[in-house]
């Protein structure tokens, strides 16, 4: 009972105003208590200060005067205050006069003040003022019994306030009691107040809530039903939609993954891939890709729709699977592939005033265990081969060569991370004086065991991987900082995604800058790549450039891209590739290719610089040939240090 009275409302309001007027008399009190206790003792203060200053300049014109007799006549008239007890009169120390009153305060001011002759600051004597604080004290007394009746007259009014509002709020703390006991199926007493208040309007609003919330339960009995017919309703068309593709109405991935769980029997898997969907969004619009992809689910549907053993499903994007419940003989299963193949040929997809055609590529499987896993292994190596289908089989090593590259992923992140990236650097000689004139750096992977492992291992892996990026950065940084204080130009490989990445781009400019190796640094963009990109390629070359690097194209004659081409980018060095150069003493065309090359790059002034010289004969044909550069394990393999003079 204690507990509730005390987190009452009627409590705490009570409480407040208790703590806030305490502190507000308390605070009040000791301010004015200061305040005027100061004020009364300055004003008693002031009025003896100007006694002394009154008095002192004809006690001083009596001293200056040698008229000390009259000063006790000054003083006597002063004692007809009360309120002066004594004055005293020094003269350089010596007592000249002095004057006591009868009256007897223990409490007193004591005034000195300096005598100073005349008209000049010079001091000839010191008044001694005792005065009386008897007013003070007076004031004082009677300001406290002010205030301690304040105080009487605050207690009752907070008194009689308390037991206002006790009286006040008792109608809300009944209707708090009545509330508790409160449920839709139980009724409370609620009776109305005759007063024209705030709890009498209180007390009619929760009766009309009351009514509103029975009326709102009655009707809620009613819909209860509907309701969970409706719940049960949307919860089967919600698990409906769970396991269906939502454009083509089709069986989902999830679907499929369900129904390979059901199947307990042997059964085979069939994965057709649209071929370059994308252009046809690209081409013609998304609505045109949706269009394509539904009357494409109908026209499978139509075409296996005597074929009960197959179930169809759409697993993603442009991407449909037929599920054999029943293992097929591979027979069997090759003839739906080719009647399938044959009739997809045929069909024609009319989308606005355009007639769109499809190609497929088929993966397969007829092994029960991860057959989801196989088919798309096999749908994708047929992509890769160019096939229009292939059957997953154990004998094709698909699963060991997917797993090894795995293996290739861990082995390039944990180099990564241990900083097991390294730089190699091939010199490259002058053809003439045979002097190393730059060094070409080459990647290199350490590994755990401290071999030396080549790019072609693992290079390719990595851009599949998107690891390709980060290990640019590390060449990039690691290379300019080894030469940044070693006085020789170097070259770093650079693939057209290096040049496209503008991450990488700004890598690199930021990466030169801070080791300020732009005059010493040249950029081999790998030609065997293809350079179509040409706005990209020649801004990369013309900011480069400006930043004061070399250009090189890289294994030049080995793509695709025409002289013509070469022509629009502005570029220092042409490297012949080395398939053409290795081939230089047993190959005829070879040999016409390289010609052709040098005297191309002779009319346009480049440098050129011939790699892949591997003996002594293809390096007495490339020096004939009047190649300026050469590069080859013949001359100088790749080594962690590069020569010193």
């Amino acid at each position: 009972m204690k507990l509730i009275k005390f987190k009452s409302l009627s409590f705490r309001i009570m409480s407040s105003i208790l703590i806030v007027s305490i502190l507000t008399i308390v605070g009040i009190f000791f301010a004015f208590e200061k305040i005027n206790k100061e004020a009364f003792y300055n004003v008693e203060l002031q009025k003896a200060t100007l006694i002394v200053k009154t008095i002192e300049p004809l006690i001083a014109i009596d001293i200056y005067l040698g008229m000390e007799n009259k000063i006790q006549n000054i003083l006597e008239q002063l004692l007809q205050n009360e309120d002066i007890l004594s004055i005293k009169i020094l003269k350089e120390q010596q007592e000249v006069a002095e004057i006591h009153a009868k009256n007897n305060y223990e409490s007193l001011f004591t005034i000195k003040k300096d005598i100073f002759q005349p008209n000049s600051k010079k001091k000839i004597g010191t008044i001694v003022l005792n005065y009386s604080n008897h007013n003070y004290e007076q004031l004082m007394h009677k300001y406290t019994n002010l205030l301690v009746l304040i105080l009487v007259i605050l207690l009752i009014i907070f008194v009689l306030l308390s037991v206002y509002i006790e009286n006040l709020l008792k109608p809300l703390r009944r209707v708090a009691r009545l509330l508790r006991g409160f449920s839709p199926e139980k009724r409370l007493a609620i009776e109305p107040m005759k007063q024209n208040n705030e709890i009498a309007l209180i007390l009619s609003a929760l009766h009309e809530m009351q009514e509103k919330v029975f009326d709102y339960a009655r009707k809620q009995k009613d819909i209860n039903s509907y309701l969970e017919a409706e719940v049960s309703k949307k919860t089967k068309e919600l698990r409906e939609q769970l396991f269906v593709d939502v454009l083509t109405g089709l069986p989902n991935r999830r679907k499929l993954f369900k129904k390979i769980k059901e199947v307990k029997n042997e059964s085979a898997l069939l994965i057709l891939n649209i071929d370059d969907f994308k252009e046809i969004n690209d081409f013609y619009g998304q609505n045109a890709g949706d269009y394509v992809l539904k009357e494409f689910a109908k026209k499978l549907q139509n075409f296996l729709k005597d074929e009960k053993n197959i179930y169809l499903c759409r697993l993603s994007g442009d991407e449909f699977a037929l599920f054999f419940q029943q293992k097929p003989s591979v027979r069997t299963f090759m003839k739906i592939v080719n009647s399938l193949t044959k009739e997809i040929e045929k069909m024609v997809f009319e989308y606005e005033e355009s007639e769109i055609y499809i190609r497929v590529t088929f993966g397969g499987t007829m092994e029960k265990d991860a057959m989801l896993e196989k088919a798309d292994i096999a749908l994708k190596l047929a992509k890769e081969q160019k096939k229009y289908f292939l059957l997953y089989d154990e004998k094709l090593n698909i699963q060991e060569e997917y797993k090894e590259n795995m293996e290739w992923v861990k082995k390039l992140k944990s180099a990564i991370k241990e900083d097991r990236i390294m730089p190699y650097f091939q010199p490259i000689f002058d053809a003439k004086t045979q002097k190393v004139v730059s060094y070409e750096c080459l990647i290199r992977l350490i590994d755990t065991d401290g071999s030396v492992i080549s790019p072609y291992k693992f290079l390719t892996i990595a851009q599949k991987s998107k690891l390709y990026p980060q290990l640019t950065q590390i060449m990039i940084e690691k290379s300019c900082q080894y030469f940044q204080y070693r006085d020789t130009t170097f070259s770093v490989n650079l693939s057209i995604n290096d040049i496209l990445d503008v991450d990488i781009v700004a890598y690199i400019q930021k990466s030169v800058k801070k080791y300020d190796v732009s005059n010493k640094i040249v950029f081999e963009i790998l030609e065997t790549e293809g350079i179509e990109n040409y706005e990209e390629v020649s801004s990369f070359i013309l900011s480069m450039k400006r930043l004061g690097c070399k250009i090189s194209i890289d294994d030049f004659g080995s793509g695709y891209s025409s002289f013509e081409h070469i022509l629009k980018l502005d570029i220092d060095y042409i490297k012949i590739d080395g398939s053409l150069i290795k081939n230089l003493e047993t190959d005829e065309n070879s040999l016409i290719v390289v010609e052709t090359i040098v005297d191309f790059a002779k009319r346009l002034h480049l440098v050129i610089v011939a790699e892949f010289v591997h003996n002594q004969a293809v390096f007495e044909i490339v020096k004939s040939l009047d190649i300026e550069r050469v590069q080859g394990f013949y001359l100088g393999e790749p080594d962690k240090e590069i020569l010193e003079d």
